[in-house]
């Protein structure tokens, strides 16, 4: 790898004009004194005065590489409004434009995360012909999968990220985004009342005084079958995708199912491919080095012909809990065996089938004191968290295992398969494993929600139906002595937003009913056994 020699000098503010003769703003930064060397592209909506620009960005040009930074349309200073179907046609006149400088020696590479990362896949689809090797951070080929996760709306994702969207081209500090627990704490009881607002169609505006077509737009189609976020879905690409692509996440991102999806299928077109997937969630995914080391090691290899930097397997995964850590795969998902973990009565959890008819277990779900979100993917509650005091509601079912005599090894995906009953034709069901220590505290591994409606149920005689509940992946080490436990719940609000149970129009809905929901023992987890 490269090591940090070169002097940088920056261009600042130069401005790119696009087929719609809107200019965007636009820094380059030369590694002083080199002649051809490969140019790394980044297009974001976040300022370039923050992380990209103080950050990755300046140690790649220290490294000898050119590196362009962009203000995306309607942001920091460049013309337009933002838009996210704009980001393709952009992306692709920036490319150009970089092709015709006198600097580029016709080697082009893109980074970024998050939004980043979709301006590469933007980009990405109108296949360049010089455009060697993409890193693309946490941030799926489907842009869809954020904001509808298990047909839910994900509204600690969707209400912050569309309340800096209003803001976005008007003056802003530049110093990076606080992100210390009494900041995030404030922020978040702002928020809240935006969470909490209905109807939630006036949710933007009751924070912010403004409307957003944006937020309008996400809340009019949702539906998975809806056309209308087509052109944001670049999936098909990978099928037929031959540039080199690293993929780096977090398995408490909300984007991780998807990007590990995205590996499935480059990996099947022949595309170069290497996926590494840390600790931690959207802010801070990756682990250590994912979003430097890794990037770096990619772009030596692939754009400047080093060897012997990348790992022979293609998939890297820390492995969490205690006697963890990174490991090397073949392939995703590995080898496993599925183990059925069954839900039985009296908060027993076992691999063993429960024998004899029982009663089911019940608990209430009521939108006016929703199940909270505490841990998992959120944006801002999320984590590794102890979930004791989510545990002593009584509308969370607790499940829990026999203390382990052997480490317990999961690697893989992890769902959940439920017999149960709603008085409602409306509602969720949230399934989540945790990792009981000895010390008494239940953190958090995975988990995940889904959405059922009176077109989605088909009932039995008795008005129970079974719920299929895809979880998110892990790789997770249970050490002995530690137990396994599964919570059953219907919510975990505001990561997805609280089903207020009566189908009707999220723009309008203000009325909430509770629903009286049963869990039968023959419900299983499944996890996947190293």
């Amino acid at each position: 790898m490269r090591e940090p020699t070169n002097e940088v000098k920056v261009e600042r503010d130069i401005r790119v004009t696009m087929p719609d003769d809107v200019e965007l703003l636009t820094d380059v930064f030369h590694p002083v004194g080199v002649e051809g060397t490969p140019t790394i592209l980044e297009r974001t909506p976040y300022g370039r005065a923050g992380v990209s620009g103080t950050g990755f960005g300046p140690m790649l040009a220290e490294r000898g590489y050119r590196y362009v930074l962009q203000a995306s349309r309607g942001t920091d200073g460049s013309g337009g409004s933002h838009s996210y179907f704009e980001e393709v046609p952009d992306g692709r006149a920036t490319a150009d434009w970089i092709a015709e400088q006198s600097w580029f020696d016709g080697n082009l590479g893109t980074y970024g995360g998050s939004y980043m990362g979709y301006t590469q896949w933007a980009l990405a689809s109108t296949r360049p012909p010089y455009l060697k090797a993409m890193a693309v951070a946490l941030c799926g080929s489907v842009r869809r999968f954020a904001w509808y996760p298990g047909g839910s709306y994900a509204l600690e994702i969707i209400i912050p990220w569309d309340m800096g969207a209003v803001n976005f081209n008007k003056p802003q500090p530049q110093a990076a985004a606080d992100l210390s627990p009494d900041a995030i704490a404030q922020r978040m009881a702002t928020l809240k009342q935006g969470f909490d607002h209905l109807p939630l169609g006036d949710a933007i505006k009751f924070l912010s005084g403004e409307d957003l077509p944006l937020f309008h737009d996400q809340l009019a189609h949702g539906d998975p079958e809806d056309p209308y976020w087509a052109p944001l879905d670049f999936s098909n690409l990978l099928r037929t995708w031959e540039v080199p692509t690293l993929l780096v996440d977090g398995w408490q991102d909300y984007q991780c199912p998807q990007m590990l999806d995205d590996y499935v299928a480059l990996r099947a077109g022949g595309t170069p491919v290497w996926v590494r997937i840390g600790a931690g969630g959207h802010i801070g995914g990756g682990g250590e080095g994912g979003m430097t080391e890794a990037p770096l090691l990619w772009f030596d290899t692939h754009l400047l012909g080093m060897t012997g930097l990348l790992p022979e397997r293609t998939v890297t995964l820390e492995v969490l809990g205690e006697g963890g850590g990174w490991r090397d795969f073949e392939a995703w998902p590995p080898p496993s065996s599925a183990t059925q973990w069954f839900l039985h009565p009296e908060g027993r959890l076992s691999t063993d089938s429960p024998q004899g008819a029982r009663e089911p277990d019940r608990y209430r779900y009521d939108p006016a004191d929703p199940t909270p979100s505490v841990g998992g993917i959120g944006m801002l509650t999320g984590g590794s968290r102890d979930n004791r005091e989510l545990e002593a509601r009584p509308d969370v079912l607790v499940y829990t295992g026999e203390v382990l005599d052997r480490a317990l090894e999961i690697v893989g995906p992890v769902h959940a398969e439920l017999h149960v009953s709603s008085s409602l034709d409306h509602t969720d069901f949230f399934v989540r494993v945790c990792d009981v220590c000895p010390d008494g505290r239940s953190m958090n591994v995975c988990d995940g929600l889904q959405r059922f409606t009176r077109s989605s149920i088909t009932r039995a005689f008795d008005g129970s139906f079974r719920a299929s509940v895809p979880m998110w992946p892990a790789a997770y080490r249970f050490a002995p002595g530690h137990r396994v436990r599964v919570q059953v719940s219907s919510g975990s609000h505001p990561v997805y937003a609280r089903n207020l149970g009566s189908g009707e129009s999220v723009f309008t809905a203000t009325t909430m009913q509770p629903a009286d929901q049963a869990v039968f023992h023959d419900s299983v987890v499944v996890l996947p056994h190293a």
